[in-house]
């Protein structure tokens, strides 16, 4: 993003648990009119991506590319962001273990932190893969992802309805 994400300053603002209310300052649920130079990038019929800026800041003290915030019926739901190197993910899992606790592993090819799921309105993953020393951070609102997969269900059990064998 335009604008570089400072760690006392990084707005991710205590949720239920203390899991975040949102990202830089666009809380769960906000239009896409409140994202800064939003930029669309991708588009389904159950949600639409864009980019505010250059997609570039910090997160926690680490340099994060390519952010993608995505937006259901004008609600937003779902941030996703990269970084690279064994550093900045050691920056990320410090950072976020210092704000939402100890988290759980994932039981992946990567190395894999979650916190939330389940009950919490949030559900938070970072990944790390040490074989191209590459990964991603994802933050999603749960009740609207939850609708997104329930739509794209839907529409799927559509296209197949009388298809036959």
């Amino acid at each position: 993003m335009k604008k570089m994400l400072l760690l006392a300053l990084f707005p991710l603002h205590a949720f239920a648990a203390g899991l975040p209310d949102g990202f830089d300052g666009l809380r769960w649920e906000a239009p896409v009119a409140q994202l800064a130079d939003a930029r669309k990038l991708a588009e389904t019929k159950a949600y639409q991506c864009y980019r505010s800026g250059e997609g570039q800041g910090k997160v926690g003290g680490a340099p994060v590319s390519n952010q993608r915030l995505c937006f259901s019926n004008d609600r937003f739901y779902f941030v996703q962001m990269e970084f690279a190197g064994q550093a900045a993910y050691d920056t990320l899992l410090a950072y976020a273990t210092a704000q939402w606790g100890a988290g759980r592993a994932g039981q992946r090819f990567t190395e894999t932190h979650v916190w939330g799921g389940g009950d919490d309105k949030v559900y938070v993953e970072l990944e790390f893969s040490k074989v191209d020393d590459r990964g991603t951070l994802a933050l999603v609102y749960l009740p609207i992802y939850r609708e997104t997969q329930e739509a794209s269900r839907q529409e799927r059990a559509r296209a197949r309805a009388g298809a036959g064998f």
